[in-house]
């Protein structure tokens, strides 16, 4: 049992415990996807209680494609930004924090989407309403390159990060000038 408070590495990333807390609905978001005070304080609250690593709920890739009304989503600039200052908190409480990228495919509908689902086969959900439609081999290829927008969140910039990233050039100039 004391392992579990001991850090652990997994493939080159360092958690300073064993600690982890899975994905959960929190309808917390803002309507249009961006990250809300609540939903960032949520999870600081997390971190800061010392688990090892949080795992977010459904972060939709595209418009359109989840499974509920309320979820994060990062699939454009904006939308990411939000979601770095998440990230920016979380690491400033001492935690790690993963983001669960999610296309619900054929596990949705048109009342909650809007639009007909898709998915890679025309095959219906046996708890869904409708048969969504056959992806096209193009559609799929966009759909990968929507979901590689996700893992670049931490790159996003931000007032928060701006102000950092101007202190430690700050810094580094009076160290510099120190030194002459």
């Amino acid at each position: 049992m004391e392992k579990v408070f001991e850090p652990i590495q997994i493939n080159g990333l360092t958690l300073k415990n064993r600690l982890v807390v899975s994905a959960m609905l929190s309808n917390l978001v803002n309507p249009d996807g961006t990250a809300s005070e609540a939903y960032i304080t949520y999870h600081e609250a997390k971190a800061k209680g010392g688990w090892g690593l949080i795992i977010t709920e459904d972060y939709i890739v595209a418009p359109h494609v989840g499974a509920g009304k309320t979820l994060p989503a990062i699939y454009n600039a904006e939308l990411a930004a939000s979601h770095a200052k998440l990230t920016e908190r979380i690491h400033a409480a001492g935690g790690t924090i993963f983001a669960q990228i999610y296309h619900a495919g054929r596990e949705t509908h048109s009342g909650l989407t809007g639009e007909c689902p898709v998915a890679p086969s025309a095959i219906k959900d046996p708890t869904m309403p409708e048969i969504p439609r056959e992806l096209t081999k193009e559609e799929i290829k966009e759909m990968k390159k929507e979901e590689s927008y996700a893992p670049k969140v931490d790159e996003i910039t931000t007032p928060e990060k701006e102000k950092k990233q101007k202190e430690q050039q700050r810094l580094e100039r009076e160290e510099k000038l120190r030194k002459q």
